[in-house]
Parts: C-alpha cells; structure tokens; sequence
C-alpha cells in the first residue's frame, strides 16, 4: 500500500517537461513495484516504450478485452507561486496543469485493482508529452497499445472553478481540434531615411492577420473558430525596416474537416501576401490534435455513478481546449470528464493548485466503471 496523496505531492515537486519526465517515471515505477508486491506475477506486466518515457501496466485476468485507462505526465515551464510546501522543487516548471493529480489518481486506481482484483483485463497508461508535443503520437506508434483488443478508453482531467465532489461532461464532441503555426515572411532591411532600398517583413506580417481575419469572418457564420496570433517577431531597431517578421499562433475548430480548411487557408493567404508585398514566405504546421468525442453510453454510466456515489454531475460545453486524449478516442469508444478541483485559479496559472481531497473522487469514479 502507498499513501496516494504523499505520491501527489512528491510528483508535485518534479515537474519536467514533455518527453523529459524521467524522475517523474523513476517515482511511477517505485510506487508501482510497492503496490504489485505480493500481487499474483502471472496477471501483471509493466512495458517500456522505446521512445519515450512512457509506461503501459497490463492487467490480464479472463479473455474478455481491455479497458484503457489513461494520465498525461508532463509539466509546464511555469515558475509556481502556489507557497505549499510540497512547491516544485524544479525553477520555472510546475504542475500547472494538474497531471500530478491525473498521475496519482491512475496510481490509486491500479492501487484498487490489486485489493480487488476484478474480472475485467485492464491497461494503465502512463503518457508523457501531452502539452503539444505528441505524447499520444507517439506511444501509439509504437503499436504496443494496438496489440491489446480495447473495448473502452478513460481519461479525466481535473478542472478549475469546478468544487471537489463535481464533475463535467457532455456525449459527442467535448474537446476541439487545436492546430499551432507558425507564418515567416522574410524582407531586406534598411534605413528607413531610404526605404525604397528595403522590404518591410512586418507591414507584410501585419497585412497577413488583417486578411486572414477578414476571411475567416464568413466560416465564422457557420462553424465555430479561434483563430489567434498570441507572438510577433520583428526588427531590431526603431528606424530599420525590419527584414523578418515571424508570426505564432493557433487555431482551434470542432473537425479535423475545418482545421484543414483553416490551414489551407493560412497557405493561400501567406503566398497572396508575399507577392504583393515582394517579400518571402515560409509556413510551419505544428502540434495539432484530433477532437475528443465522448461515446455516448459511458457518459451516460458516468451519470449514473455520480448519482449512486452522490457526486455533482454538470452538463458541459464544448470546450475549445485541445487535448491529446482525441488521438485514442478517433481509435477507440472513449471518455474523457472534468474532476472538480476546488481551486479557484485557471489552469496553467502559477496559482493552480487542486485540493487533494479529489484525488479520492477521481478514483472512485474510475473504479466504479470496472464493476
């Protein structure tokens, strides 16, 4: 037996960053090997992945298949301002996304199975790199997860503003497909006393979101979209032109259909530009995700165990957040659910902080779908 709310805060305090979660690993395996003590060796194995630091726990008890069950390891690079004293010990990175708690409720969950031991074949997936970095991708293509016939998939993610004892969720689409970007257009720099001697990036950079939001304002009559530049790069001086100008930004939509679209559209526009302005042009397609879509029949069996454990269940809005989660639920029939955190603070705040009393809802959830 391991104590799951000591295991949340020693996770607490080393955050790493995607596919760096070594520690983090290290500290999953030892509470794993404490739990799985005394366990029957012949219905537990542990796999590693080649590459990354991921972990996969089999649970093999009938020839039924397998439910997944699913929690996202890596950190953010945040400086925590939280003040606990289970604080990350790492500077500038921090849980601010609360898969410390996802790690020790998936833990608590195989912690349950080991007393229990249920007639249903079980997989716990440990997976790092979910914050944009292809942490699902990448687990998936090494194919171990496919071998496994998998009848259901489950993730929850904790969720600020929401009280301890709630939870959120809606049948269909819940997550949205992000996509990131990255616009360059590329000039000659100058004096501006001779401007005719340059080619200004940024008025090109500039013309480029102004035509984009023009266009993208009729899609926005039919489909919902976030289209947003969050950075520019440009110049170096106040009286130069500037020769590059680099735009980052992200995209969200509700189909893979109309992230595509918008990408075309990114393309199209960027060469439109370049031309016109005498400048190059150079577009970079990054982290994207499929959408998450919740089956049906498992929110409907997350609403019943809410209504026999007493647990607040709140209808939810399509969220516009992405989250790698849609990678297994394109594959499989799949659930994912907000856990309430009590914490006040958004996600991704250098205050986030959960209370550790939802640690003991999120596993009683989890559990209650292996009766």
């Amino acid at each position: 037996m391991i104590d799951i709310i000591e295991l949340r805060h020693n996770l607490h305090r080393i955050p790493e960053l995607a596919f760096q979660e070594y520690k983090t690993k290290a500290l999953l395996e030892e509470s794993i090997f404490k739990i799985l003590q005394n366990q029957p060796e012949n219905i537990w194995k542990l796999h590693y992945f080649n590459n990354s630091t991921g972990l996969l726990l089999e649970y093999t008890c009938t020839k039924k298949p397998y439910l997944l069950f699913r929690a996202d390891m890596d950190g953010l690079p945040i400086a925590e301002k939280t003040g606990v004293s289970y604080a990350s010990e790492h500077p500038n990175l921090m849980h601010a996304c609360g898969h410390d708690v996802h790690l020790s409720i998936l833990t608590g969950l195989i912690q349950f199975v080991t007393q229990t031991l249920p007639q249903q074949n079980l997989l716990f997936l440990f997976q790092p790199a979910e914050e944009g970095e292809g942490g699902a991708q990448s687990v998936l293509a090494e194919g171990i997860i496919q071998k496994f016939e998998i009848e259901s998939v489950f993730a929850l993610h904790i969720a600020s503003e929401l009280p301890v004892g709630s939870v959120s969720a809606k049948e269909g689409i819940f997550f949205a497909v992000p996509q990131e970007f990255d616009v360059c257009f590329y000039g000659k720099a100058a004096h501006i006393a001779f401007p005719e001697k340059g080619i200004d990036a940024l008025s090109a950079g500039i013309k480029f979101m102004n035509i984009m939001e023009e266009k993208l304002t009729e899609l926005k009559k039919t489909e919902r979209i976030i289209f947003h530049i969050g950075k520019m790069s440009s110049g170096t001086i106040r009286n130069v032109i500037a020769d590059k100008c680099i735009l980052e930004g992200t995209h969200r939509s509700l189909s893979k259909k109309t992230s595509q679209q918008i990408n075309a559209l990114i393309q199209k526009t960027a060469e439109i530009v370049a031309r016109e302005t005498n400048t190059q042009s150079e577009v970079k397609f990054l982290a994207s995700y499929d959408p998450v879509i919740n089956e049906a029949n498992l929110v409907h069996r997350l609403q019943e165990i809410c209504f026999q454990q007493n647990i607040k269940y709140i209808p939810a809005q399509i969220s516009m957040t992405g989250e790698d989660f849609g990678f297994f639920t394109t594959l499989y029939p799949g659930l994912l659910f907000w856990l309430g955190s009590g914490c006040s603070y958004p996600l991704h705040s250098d205050k986030f902080l959960p209370r550790d009393e939802c640690l003991e809802i999120g596993i009683r959830i989890m559990s209650a779908f292996l009766e």
